[in-house]
Formats: structure tokens, sequence, C-alpha cells
């Protein structure tokens, strides 16, 4: 049930809004961030807390569109 929930408020995020999701995991000696907006994804974003985590994977996304728009 909860992943209905889930999967749904994932749906509604992405094409409902067209926002961009991040998601940081604390490893204890490192951060691993990913984001998503529903058409591109970016993986294994590393930082040593989760702010520069999020800031490699904001930079890594911008990178992701740019390259997509040159195409």
């Amino acid at each position: 049930m909860l992943w209905r929930i889930i999967s749904f408020w994932d749906w509604f995020w992405f094409y409902r809004r067209g926002k961009i999701r991040y998601r940081v995991w604390d490893l204890g000696f490192e951060c691993r961030a990913s984001a998503s907006n529903g058409k591109f994804t970016v993986w294994n974003c590393y930082g040593s807390t989760p702010d520069q985590a999020i800031e490699v994977a904001k930079f890594r996304m911008k990178k992701a569109l740019e390259e997509d728009l040159r195409d």
C-alpha cells in the first residue's frame, strides 16, 4: 500500500510540477545524492556533507540538460 502512495507522489512531483527531485544518502563517511526531473537522472554525486552532494547533483543535472539542448 505504501509503495502506491510513493509512486503516485513521484508521478505528481515529476510530471505534473516539472521540478527536480533530490535524494541524499548519508553513509557516515560521505554523502551520496541523485537528482531526477522525470526525463534525466544523475547518480553517484558525492560530497562530504549533504549540501555538497546536492550541489554536485545540481551541477551534473545542469550539464546533462545543456547537452540535451545541444543535440
